[in-house]
């Protein structure tokens, strides 16, 4: 009970600010992506290429990532597989139909079930596993003998006597071959390995990958194979607009792929999501009608019920996009661990052909002018862009903030984008762009992933080529390597595309092939529209987190706080300026008021002036008629 009358000093504990904060040795690139085997949902720092590819394989864009990456720069990569589920066998000694014992694998891969077997005799509830490879035992729940060498997770237990037995000590049962016909009550449910997942599923793998990665340390992530303008429900700006999936049979997704319009279309919906007992699950609406197209087997979960029976709403779906979601998770990341940036892409054109490129970059919004704001907004639907120039985030559309200059992925009060949007201490809204870089080039690769070369987006050698650069030094201009430009526009729609803030590579004039400019997608007026800027940042961040780390958990007070002042100039600041990664920064101190201090709260308020790149040099020339 806290007595909220009488005076004097309260103190109140709060928790969770003092998350682990890893600082990086070498800046990593973070490759997310599926492979044909390897461990599922394990954050794995790639020691060498060759372990890599042992541990993953060469299927998959796991490991393409990481030679793209690699082919540009990077220096240290880690690895995380998505994708992909265990195998399961459940009943096993399920004499009522109430439970009996589950075998689940840690390995997740479609030839799971048949790496394992086991037997299992009902009359002592002995289950033993093995591992096929070299028929060492890796579980047994023996009393006296017991072993576990954590291959498989089981769960579950016995409810009375009675059940089935499966196989004997001298025979061995493969899991994939227990099957209900033979040992009633048993259900097998095979692995896969997630090389083929549908845009929602691909959001749903994404949406827990980054819950699970917010305890890893990483500079840069690029997950894989997602796009910008991937198809969706909403009109986000494609230049096909709003596209429906099609409607699942029997709970299926869509196939991976398939963009046929007015057939198979593998696009985003709507989703809601419910976390129940450390899981997540999702519902997908179609039409925004609130009934779920998609939803899951779990407690009263329904097309129109949650898990705990309670109704769904049109409110309860949100409009998704994988840039945005990669973004938001960033600016939670950034906050609370290490300040990180990540890199997507968007889709290729259609064709080569000059109608299909028009139609990929499209066209401007036509902008009104406020004459009593001074703020120009989209008015109508007939004044939207269209193409990648059309994109409600990078540019703006009607429906989207309303009409607001430059579009923007806000930070909102939610995980989503349609909740209250939040604004910062200037009461400035929150531009979540400011962390990621939006690539508009598919190009033809050469790298130790496929030697002959193929088509594949600039995302991940982009990430793997500015981690690689000095703070203080732009992409702009720099050449590139390992990649030939197919889609070729004019220097006019270069100019555009820049101007919307996604980053594209081109051949100047003399032959040579280089970064055109490094945006980030921010809002045009953005502080933060340079990656420089970014990374200058950045490096800062970094700093201060490394020196004023050791003051967490000792006493407060002025001497500390001058102490901590002195090592943020000293160790930070001076050599970053030193460094010329800073021009100069402003005065700053450590303050902590009295409530502050009772807390346990500091506040380091600076004002850096970076050093900007150079990205236009003007030449003037007069001529004169003599000396």
């Amino acid at each position: 009970m806290v007595l909220t009358n009488l005076p004097g000093v309260k103190a109140y504990k709060n928790d969770g600010n003092l998350a682990p904060e890893p600082t990086s040795r070498a800046p990593r690139v973070l490759i997310v992506g599926t492979s044909a085997k390897g461990d599922g949902d394990t954050f794995y720092v790639a020691p060498t290429t060759t372990q890599a590819r042992s541990a993953f394989g060469n299927e998959g864009t796991l490991i393409q990532g990481m030679w793209e990456a690699l082919k540009t720069g990077a220096q240290e990569i880690a690895l995380y597989r998505i994708g992909s589920t265990a195998a399961e066998l459940t009943g096993i000694g399920d004499a009522l139909g109430v439970g009996g014992f589950i075998i689940t694998t840690v390995e997740q891969d479609a030839d799971a079930g048949g790496n394992y077997s086991m037997y299992y005799d009902d009359s002592e509830s002995r289950l033993v596993v093995r591992r096929n490879s070299d028929n060492l035992v890796i579980f047994d729940n023996d009393e006296t003998n017991p072993i576990e060498k954590f291959e498989v997770t089981v769960s579950g237990f016995r409810a009375v006597a009675g059940g089935v037995d499966i196989g004997s000590a001298s025979t061995f049962v493969d899991l994939d071959a227990v099957d209900s016909s033979t040992y009633p009550g048993t259900e097998f449910t095979a692995g896969t390995d997630g090389l083929s997942l549908s845009r929602m599923e691909l959001y749903e793998q994404l949406y827990v990958a980054y819950k699970h990665l917010l305890a890893e340390d990483f500079d840069v992530i690029v997950p894989m194979d997602i796009f910008l303008d991937d198809y969706n429900v909403v009109d986000q700006g494609h230049y096909i607009g709003a596209v429906v999936p099609v409607v699942p049979v029997g709970q299926s997704y869509p196939t991976a792929g398939a963009y046929r319009l007015g057939l198979d279309i593998d696009s985003l919906g709507k989703v809601y999501v419910e976390e129940y007992e450390g899981d997540f699950y999702f519902w997908w609406d179609f039409n925004g009608d609130g009934t779920a197209d998609i939803y899951p087997s779990a407690g009263s979960a329904g097309a129109t019920t949650k898990i705990d029976g309670t109704s769904l709403t049109t409110a309860d779906f949100h409009e998704v996009n994988f840039a945005y979601q990669l973004a938001r998770f960033l600016y939670d990341y950034s906050t609370d661990i290490v300040d990180a940036t990540g890199v997507t892409a968007v889709l290729p054109p259609a064709s080569n052909s000059l109608r299909d490129k028009s139609r990929w970059y499209g066209t401007a919004p036509t902008w009104t002018l406020n004459d009593s704001t001074g703020v120009e907004t989209i008015e109508s639907a007939s004044d939207n862009g269209t193409g990648l120039l059309g994109n409600k985030f990078m540019v703006g559309m009607s429906t989207h903030r309303s009409g607001a200059f430059g579009g923007g992925f806000i930070l909102t009060d939610s995980e989503f984008m349609d909740g209250t949007e939040q604004l910062d201490d200037n009461d400035v809204a929150v531009d979540l762009g400011k962390y990621i870089s939006i690539v508009a080039d598919t190009v033809f690769l050469r790298n130790n992933w496929y030697t002959a070369g193929y088509l594949g987006p600039y995302s991940a050698s982009y990430g793997g080529f500015y981690i690689g650069l000095p703070p203080a030094s732009a992409p702009t201009n720099k050449p590139v390597t390992g990649a030939s430009i197919i889609y070729k526009y004019t220097l006019p729609k270069y100019d555009a595309l820049t101007a919307a803030g996604f980053v594209t590579i081109r051949r100047k004039t003399g032959g040579g092939v280089v970064i055109t400019d490094a945006p980030t997608a921010t809002l045009p007026n953005s502080d933060w529209k340079r990656l420089s800027t970014v990374r200058i940042v950045k490096t800062i961040i970094d700093g201060c987190r490394l020196v004023l780390d050791p003051f967490i958990g000792n006493g407060t007070g002025g001497s500390k706080r001058a102490s901590m002042e002195n090592a943020v100039e000293n160790q930070v600041l001076l050599p970053a300026k030193k460094d010329a990664i800073l021009q100069d920064y402003k005065e700053f101190s450590v303050l902590q008021s009295p409530q502050q201090e009772v807390q346990g709260v500091v506040e380091v308020s600076l004002t850096l002036i970076p050093a900007f790149e150079i990205r236009q040099i003007n030449i003037t020339i007069a001529l004169s008629k003599s000396g």
